[in-house]
């Protein structure tokens, strides 16, 4: 991409992402933060990339982009919180851990077992396919789905209430 191609695509569309930008963050200086990186990021890897669509490809990365500043913000006040200043991250806190045994409620008994003894015993892969006379990559394997399956229903909470987050405040 030449300096002539970026200009014209940062001047076509600056103005529309930094609008929906403030839309979902409701901060004019996040939102600038966030189109500027953006740019400056398109920029820097404008020899790498290869976009079919810049406008779909600039609104799909502001998007993103607002979606990692929620969590940051989200992780940075549960970091942060203590229970006067914050008492509603303590049920959230207990509706993660509920979700986490409901989620793990629904792993297939092998797979719950491995991750169980891997995760919350300290043992290695080569320690549990030795215990249940297993070969270790079948170990590995149990592992890995227990991990994808847990990380997709945290993330899909974590993420409702990122949504609800915006919406409320």
């Amino acid at each position: 991409m030449s300096r002539r191609e970026f200009e014209i695509i940062y001047r076509d569309n600056w103005r529309d992402l930094y609008d929906f930008a403030i839309s979902k963050t409701r901060d004019k200086d996040v939102a600038e933060e966030i189109v500027q990186a953006l740019f400056v990021n398109l920029w820097e890897k404008r020899q790498q990339l290869t976009i079919a669509n810049p406008r779909a490809y600039l609104f799909t990365a502001v998007r993103n982009r607002i979606i990692d500043h929620f969590k940051e913000k989200v992780f940075y006040d549960l970091d942060s919180a203590c229970e006067e200043a914050a008492p509603d991250f303590p049920l959230f806190l207990e509706e993660l851990e509920m979700l986490f045994q409901e989620a793990m409620g629904q792993l297939p008994e092998k797979t719950r077992d491995i991750f169980l003894l891997n995760r919350f015993e300290g043992k290695s892969a080569p320690e549990i396919a030795n215990l249940l006379k297993l070969p270790a990559r079948t170990v590995e394997y149990h592992i890995t789905q227990a991990l994808r399956k847990l990380k997709s229903a945290v993330r899909n909470t974590i993420t409702l209430f990122l949504v609800i987050c915006n919406i409320i405040f």
